[in-house]
């Protein structure tokens, strides 16, 4: 992420990690020393939907933990087109893949929603990493889970046709993200296109297959999943 600096909205309330109810799941290995020095070396910020939180070539100053929110982690292939790789939810460490090893990330991040960032020193974080195995190793978690979604994605867009690319996304956002087969979906038409490697027009026309099917529900921008077998077998045929 870039450099934070006046410019950026701060949050005036300065709330301690040990008091948070929403920590990450890594920072409840933490013990109360540790989680003071990461409450004494963060920054509360605050992003409306669409506005980039980290940026591609940025250095690495701050990890960052997503508080409140949506927020998805993508690409820039070129000037017009992104690769979206993954969608965030509250609770989440952000770009944990660009913190071992570089100096500048490897993709940007955006809002989908309102969102509430706490962007920690990363030298905190390193030292942390080295000193607490049990941190550490919650960590890993966290990067080898955003690996292998990575590798489902890459199978997912060289081996399928539209359809299952698309069915794929769509369960993805029911398990994953929304954790429901009913949602408000965040996410624009383009969106979904950059998630599924497909045209935006590709992926209009296949969601009114879809709903003609009788497989989803989709209007002002509630979803709808109805038939989630089929989907599961697009997903394999594919």
């Amino acid at each position: 992420m870039n450099r934070i600096t006046q410019n950026q909205k701060y949050i005036n309330e300065k709330q301690l990690c040990f008091n948070c109810q929403n920590k990450a799941i890594s920072f409840e290995k933490l013990l109360y020393e540790e989680l003071q020095e990461v409450s004494e070396n963060k920054v509360h910020l605050a992003f409306k939907k669409g506005e980039i939180i980290a940026k591609q070539g940025a250095f690495i100053t701050h990890v960052m933990y997503l508080k409140t929110g949506l927020a998805k982690i993508y690409k820039e292939v070129d000037y017009r087109s992104n690769l979206i790789y993954s969608i965030h939810k509250t609770g989440n460490l952000l770009g944990l893949s660009s913190l071992f090893g570089e100096s500048n990330f490897e993709h940007s991040i955006a809002a989908l929603e309102d969102s509430l960032v706490c962007a920690i020193d990363r030298g905190i974080i390193e030292r942390l990493i080295k000193q607490n195995g049990d941190f550490a190793s919650k960590v890993l978690e966290n990067v080898n889970s955003d690996l292998q979604l990575c590798r489902d994605k890459m199978a997912s867009l060289t081996m399928k046709q539209l359809n299952g690319r698309l069915a794929d996304t769509l369960l993805y956002l029911s398990y994953d993200v929304y954790d429901s087969d009913e949602f408000n979906l965040s996410l624009s038409r383009k969106d979904l296109a950059e998630m599924s490697g497909m045209s935006t027009m590709s992926v209009v026309r296949t969601l009114q297959d879809f709903q003609k099917e009788g497989y989803i529900e989709n209007e002002n921008h509630m979803m709808k999943i109805l038939n989630k077998k089929a989907l599961h077998d697009l997903s394999q045929t594919g």
